[in-house]
Formats: C-alpha cells, sequence, structure tokens
C-alpha cells in the first residue's frame, strides 16, 4: 500500500509539470495530457523498479511519442484552461517560452525541455541516450539560436527603444 501512496503524491506533484515538458517539447496540451497519462500508468505498473520517477516519465513519454510518429502541435494552447487551472498555470508561465521554442528544431527543443525541468547534462544525455558534450553543445546552439530569435521580434525592438 505504501508503494501506491508513493505513486499518487508523485502523479499529483509531477504530471502537470510532465504535461508543461511535453508542451516546451512541442506538443499541443490535449496531446501532452494523453501521452502523459499514459506514461504515468507505465509509470504505475512499473512502480517498485522505477529509480527516478521524474526522469523515467519523461523517457517514456518520450518513446511514446516516438511510437505515434510525428504528432507536433500546430503551437496553440487547445482547450479550457478551467479542466485544469494548475496547467493552464504552467503552461501560461512558459508560453512566451513555448512561441520561441516552435521555431527550434525538434532535437534542440526536447534537449531544453529536460533542461528547463531541472535535469542536469549528464542525466539528459543518459535519458536520451547521447553523449553529455553533444547536450553541453545543443543546449549552447539553444541559446545562441533563442538569443536571435529574441533579437528579431518586433515587440522586443520597439520594447528595447524605449
Amino acid at each position: 500500500m505504501c508503494g501506491h501512496d508513493e505513486f499518487d503524491a508523485f502523479f499529483r506533484a509531477d504530471f502537470p509539470a510532465l504535461v508543461a515538458f511535453l508542451c516546451k517539447a512541442g506538443f499541443e496540451v490535449e496531446t501532452a495530457r494523453d501521452v502523459a497519462a499514459e506514461a504515468m500508468l507505465h509509470a504505475l505498473e512499473a512502480w517498485p523498479i522505477v529509480e527516478d520517477p521524474r526522469a523515467w516519465v519523461r523517457r517514456v513519454a518520450g518513446r511514446l511519442i516516438d511510437a505515434a510518429g510525428d504528432v507536433r502541435a500546430d503551437w496553440t494552447l487547445a482547450g479550457d484552461p478551467r479542466d485544469d487551472e494548475e496547467l493552464a498555470e504552467l503552461v501560461e508561465q512558459h508560453a512566451g517560452l513555448i512561441e520561441l521554442l516552435a521555431a527550434l528544431p525538434g532535437k534542440q527543443r526536447m534537449v531544453l525541455a529536460w533542461s528547463l525541468d531541472g535535469f542536469t547534462p549528464s542525466q539528459i544525455a543518459e535519458a536520451l541516450r547521447i553523449a553529455p558534450a553533444t547536450v553541453r553543445s545543443t543546449l549552447r546552439h539553444v541559446r545562441e539560436r533563442l538569443r536571435r530569435l529574441r533579437a528579431t521580434r518586433p515587440g522586443d525592438q520597439q520594447d528595447r527603444k524605449r
């Protein structure tokens, strides 16, 4: 019973964050919710052997998405925010970032989403099965690209002149 209580606490704490992670990675809210729910079901089944639940559900979610094919978002936030106020708040906090992320290639977007969720380059490398140097390089390229994108956004130019 204790294991179920631990899973329940994990689910309540991490489900909205997992959905927000998937939105940052480029998926519509509804797709992100579906994938997050399925990843959590897999986590429940494997709970006794899961060592790092936050990383585990993100890896599973990535595999589920890969298996489903190209289900990328059109970068609109679908659904009624009243469905899940906490989720809507998390996504809203990142709305400007999500807009910028739309311009990034999938690999860069996924590495950045992991980083924004607090994972180190070593943890990201292990989860995505790539070299830590590749993660660091990807993050450096993402930062450079996001700086360029922010510099070319029309509203940002006017804000800087004031």
